[in-house]
């Protein structure tokens, strides 16, 4: 064979391997909800605006879903879609290379506990700017509304504004509110005075969050609806109830977040938020005998049909909430949402995500919950992680599924340490490090 012929069997060759490899599609990502321009620098999580180089010819990124799956238990019998033999849903997305690593169940609803105080926190900064926001004009005409300020010429003078300003500034700084403003009275020959009272209700903002305080979150949702929202621009159809603070906080919801709906097909979100108990004995709670009456899909526990419940979110819901959150053109309000979500104290909203952060130094943007139902327990898990330059979004739901969540989070003591090897989520976050 002479050496021309040689030279074009080879090319022949070359050009057909190439033309075989595969070429992974991109990763299909959720448009941002439109907001505000952007009014100042921001610390937290931001999305790079700047385009990627794309290649053709990049090597296919490993399944990680199934990396997952072959750690967890697994049954034929499971009426999960990717028979899971728990409850257990997980989304897991790499914001900074905007592609999914981890998608388990992630269509289907679970019970979402404590984790709604996150959107619900969002949901009152985003309405009730005229409480918090100082730069807002509708802060500054609440602030000057002598009516409002007990008819007390201090509450809105220019050296009282400006003390006000910066207090509320840093969101962390709301946990005192009360002591702050009870300093800060006026005074009467040489008596204290009333305390200014506008701004109490961002103690319980704080508290719905870092301490999940269920109280707390039922009177912010109470106050959002009657002292924030326009429920006319509400689209809350008629056979979800007349407007109360429990379908407004899901229209809001649905709206921030994208969530789309096939026709007639019933609604995920807070059907009821009316009791709850403490320390055994059952607490009414504001929002009593409120519901939605279109928020009726329900988590179906254990696989037993029989066997239901309300106030439930798929975790694709979550990932789309805080995905909008991490968007958001907003930077004042995301900045604000993001540092009350960065506390992190001792307690009850101390959650998996924020003891996988600590162990591993990187920093959790996220609302846990945990409950007991029908002799189950619920553990889930919802936020933004960054860690060493990266950003994801970690969701993770379940019932009654301690085995699942220990293998995917490790175990913890009552201190918030690891006790145990890491999870896969913790191996998974190494991994993908460049």
């Amino acid at each position: 064979m002479n050496k021309f012929a040689v030279l074009l069997i080879l090319f022949f060759l070359t050009t057909s391997t190439l033309a075989c490899a595969p070429t992974p599609a991109p990763d299909a990502t959720p448009t941002p909800c439109p907001t505000p321009e952007p009014t100042a620098s921001t610390p937290h999580p931001t999305a790079d605006s700047t385009p990627r180089a794309t290649s053709t010819a990049r090597v296919s990124p490993p399944n990680h879903t199934e990396a997952f799956l072959s750690s967890l238990l697994l049954s034929d019998g499971s009426c999960h879609p990717q028979k899971t033999a728990e409850d257990i849903g997980v989304y897991i997305y790499d914001l900074t290379n905007d592609r999914a690593l981890v998608s388990i169940n992630a269509d289907v609803p679970f019970q979402f506990a404590s984790a709604f105080k996150a959107p619900a926190m969002v949901y009152f900064l985003s309405s009730c700017r005229h409480i918090w926001d100082s730069s807002d004009a509708a802060w500054q005409d609440h602030f000057h509304n002598l009516e409002a300020a007990e008819n007390i010429e201090y509450y809105v003078s220019p050296e009282y504004q400006q003390l006000v300003s910066e207090f509320l500034a840093d969101p962390r700084n709301w946990k005192n509110v009360g002591d702050f403003f009870s300093e800060h009275r006026y005074s009467l020959n040489g008596a204290g005075g009333d305390i200014d009272q506008r701004y109490f209700v961002l103690e319980k903002v704080y508290s719905m969050i870092a301490q999940s305080a269920n109280l707390a979150t039922a009177d912010i949702l109470q106050f959002t609806f009657e002292n924030c929202v326009d429920a006319s621009q509400l689209k809350i159809d008629e056979p979800c109830g007349e407007a109360n603070a429990i379908n407004s906080f899901n229209a809001w919801f649905n709206q921030f977040s994208q969530i789309q709906y096939p026709d007639n097909t019933p609604l995920r979100g807070l059907y009821e938020y009316g009791s709850v108990l403490v320390n055994g004995e059952e607490l009414t709670l504001p929002t009593h005998g409120q519901r939605d009456l279109c928020a009726v899909q329900t988590a179906t526990l254990k696989c037993d049909p029989f066997s239901i419940a309300y106030n439930v979110y798929t975790p694709r819901d979550l990932f789309q909430f805080y995905d909008a959150l991490y968007h958001l053109r907003d930077e004042r309000l995301r900045d604000t949402a993001l540092s009350l979500l960065q506390v992190d104290e001792a307690g009850p909203a101390r959650g998996n995500l924020k003891n996988l952060a600590r162990t591993i130094h990187a920093v959790s943007f996220s609302k846990n919950g945990q409950a007991f139902y029908n002799n189950g327990s619920i553990h889930t898990d919802a936020g933004i992680v960054r860690y060493k330059g990266r950003e994801y979004i970690i969701v993770t739901l379940s019932f009654n599924a301690l085995d699942s969540m220990i293998r995917l989070y490790g175990s913890f003591d009552s201190k918030g340490e690891l006790v145990s090897d890491p999870g896969l989520i913790q191996n998974l976050l190494e991994e993908t490090l460049p």
